[in-house]
């Protein structure tokens, strides 16, 4: 259970108890459901690149919306209408969740701006879309959150707490899911690593990376996304969803580094100088995946705190190791757009 929340596993008992006779089986290769107008937001993101073509292959109407920054090569893709809108600006959701059935709400930020606040994005930008949503008359609301969420954490875990509370008391259908961090093709997490490894002869970590993580493969987390599109029984359910072991940091960055044939020695720096190091990165063109604010991040929301996994129990997925997932993909033969939703009912 998330640290600080009573909340966690809420609406889930019906559902896991649907499947209860299932769980000793393989997961199952489902039909697909019914049709559904299906408005994904975040669209230009990691996690939406993937379920994208997986809603658009099980016969969904998709529609995926953007902030129109990145290249209009994305809005060719087959079976999704891609429109311009952004949850802070409400003036621009109401042509967005127009006739849909179900939002997919990917949209957040991890860091405040000067721009705008982890408050004005992650909450009010939920708040705003809620309101366009019933005012449309959406069904239902899935709203993607992190594991960690907490009134009692840092900033950005209140955040998505806070717009939790939002999505939970709009009076809409909902399933929330907290996730740890998913991993896969084009990620923010796996990818970044290897760029350091590739470009340098020792990956300078700050601290021990002693924490740990429970990484989910994105193919899982499309899967119990997809689900959450097509299935009534899990319907005000907050779920807890990660991989199936706990590894520490150092473990995951040897891991990748074997994987992908670039074993490479570990240099531990102290917490302190991770401001020269991220600016050293930054300046060789470097992503910083262990600067001290996502390593805080990563710290707080790092791993299930029960021995329940709702992608097993409840979604009927069996979630993949990360060395196996991270071969695939590097190997190029993962692709989870594609393929049917396994444990999904028709």
């Amino acid at each position: 259970m998330a640290r600080g929340s009573e909340r966690a596993g809420h609406g889930a008992g019906g559902a896991a108890a649907g499947v209860a006779e299932c769980e000793q089986l393989d997961p199952i290769d489902a039909a697909v459901a019914p049709s559904r107008r299906v408005l994904v937001t975040g669209a230009s993101g990691f996690i939406a690149g993937h379920l994208l073509p997986r809603l658009a292959s099980r016969g969904h109407r998709v529609r995926a919306m953007w902030r129109g920054r990145e290249s209009l090569e994305r809005t060719r893709t087959p079976g999704i209408d891609w429109i311009e809108g952004d949850v802070t600006r409400p003036e621009t959701l109401a042509a967005a969740t127009f006739e849909i059935d179900v939002i997919v709400h990917l949209a957040g930020s991890r860091a405040s701006t000067p721009q705008a606040s982890l408050e004005h994005v992650n909450v009010m930008g939920t708040r705003n879309l809620l309101a366009a949503g019933l005012d449309g008359g959406v069904q239902r609301i899935v709203y993607v959150s992190t594991l960690g969420a907490s009134p009692s954490a840092g900033t950005y875990f209140r955040s998505r707490f806070e717009a939790e509370n939002q999505v939970i008391s709009s009076g809409m259908e909902h399933v929330i899911l907290r996730l740890a961090v998913v991993y896969g093709p084009a990620d923010h997490f796996v990818t970044p690593i290897l760029e350091i490894l590739r470009r340098l002869p020792v990956f300078p970590m700050l601290g021990d990376g002693a924490f740990r993580l429970q990484p989910v493969a994105v193919e899982d987390i499309v899967d119990a996304l997809t689900q959450t599109v097509e299935r009534p029984d899990v319907e005000g359910g907050l779920y807890e969803l990660a991989g199936p072991e706990r590894i520490s940091f150092a473990n995951i960055v040897r891991t990748i580094g074997e994987v992908a044939g670039l074993r490479r020695p570990v240099l531990r720096l102290p917490d302190r100088i991770a401001s020269p190091v991220t600016r050293v990165a930054r300046g060789a063109g470097l992503g910083t995946p262990f600067t001290r604010e996502q390593l805080d991040v990563l710290r707080w929301g790092s791993v299930l705190h029960s021995s329940d996994n709702p992608l097993r129990s409840v979604f009927r997925v069996k979630p993949l190791p990360f060395r196996d997932a991270l071969e695939d993909y590097l190997a190029g033969s993962g692709n989870p757009g594609d393929g049917p939703v396994r444990g999904a009912s028709a």
